[in-house]
């Protein structure tokens, strides 16, 4: 049985920059559709009602656009700390490298790692 590795922090970088650019183009879509509503020949309520709705949209995808780049700005700094001890004392949790270098042995040989 062959097994193969993916890097999935690649394919979710591609994803997330496909992601981007899909948004960016609907948002330009409706900016042209924005200019279009402002000089067609609708009456001024007809013209405010479809205005607000596009503006809501731009403004929907824009801030999906900074939520993307946020992620992706975050994901890229977290990627170079070590992760921290949870809060919960009573929660199990693996021993980190750093625990294990420092670990001892009871007087039975067992490995004694207090975290």
């Amino acid at each position: 049985m062959n097994v193969s590795s993916v890097a999935s922090t690649t394919t979710y970088t591609a994803s997330s920059a496909t992601d981007t650019s899909a948004l960016e183009k609907q948002k330009a879509k409706l900016e042209s559709e924005l200019e279009k509503v402002s000089s067609s020949k609708d009456d001024e309520k007809t013209k405010a009602a479809k205005t607000k709705q596009i503006e809501a949209q731009i403004k929907q995808i824009e801030a999906q656009i900074a939520q993307k780049a946020q992620n992706s700005s975050s994901s890229a700094s977290s990627t170079g700390k070590a992760p921290e001890k949870p809060v919960n004392n009573n929660a199990i949790v693996a021993a980190s490298a750093q625990d294990i270098a420092t670990a001892t042995t009871d007087s039975e040989g067992r490995f004694d790692i207090r975290v």
